[in-house]
């Protein structure tokens, strides 16, 4: 007797359901995988947040820095010029000057500017290289060789060749002074140089070579 086309259908029906050589793989649903793929989304936004929160306290706090170190210089410049007037180029006073009648964006653009224009006023002169160690010597070349955009920009990080420059002049120059006076010649060396030199190199914290 032959079958319905119902009871056909429901044999391969049951065929297919029970044959232990059909792997059945449980299906994820559409709704899990979406709350996993959106857990991740949040746990790496979560992430990106907090990377985010942190590297703009970050950029805060060195702006503060700078604010307040550049505040501090636009204050304090006049009267370190004034105090080093005979170790400084005679213009020094004359930029300061020009300075106050110029108007800046901010007090960084202001310190940048008053640095650099001091900067390339006392690497001009000869004698004030001669005054620098040989590490020091190198670090006003390789100033030089900045574009100009970047000698204002930077002028931060070479402001220790005035600062030392200065120290070091004074310190060779009173050296020499007392050392005549004790009978010592250049040929006779210089110890008195010497002390004042690693007293500098102390108080600034560099090397000496």
């Amino acid at each position: 007797m032959p079958f319905t086309a119902e009871q056909e259908q429901q044999i391969l029906n049951l065929l297919i359901t029970k044959n232990p050589n059909v792997e059945t793989k449980p299906t994820e649903s559409v709704e899990t995988k979406t709350q996993q793929e959106s857990q991740k989304t949040i746990a790496k936004s979560v992430v990106d947040e907090a990377k985010d929160a942190l590297n703009a306290e970050k950029k805060a706090e060195m702006e503060l820095t700078q604010i307040q170190n550049a505040v501090k210089f636009n204050l304090s410049v006049k009267d370190f010029v004034s105090k080093n007037k005979n170790l400084l180029p005679d213009e020094s006073d004359k930029i300061l000057t020009a300075v106050e009648h110029k108007i800046y964006k901010n007090d960084i653009d202001k310190a940048n500017s008053i640095r650099k224009s001091l900067l390339e006023s006392f690497l001009e002169k000869q004698e004030n290289i001669d005054c620098l160690t040989e590490s020091m010597k190198a670090k006003a070349e390789n100033y030089k060789s900045l574009a100009e955009s970047d000698k204002e920009k930077k002028s931060g990080d070479y402001w220790d060749l005035v600062e030392i420059g200065v120290s070091l002049k004074h310190g060779k120059s009173k050296a020499n002074e007392l050392n005549k006076i004790n009978g010592f010649t250049e040929n006779s060396g210089n110890p008195l140089e010497q002390k004042i030199l690693a007293k500098a190199a102390e108080k600034f914290n560099f090397k000496l070579n």
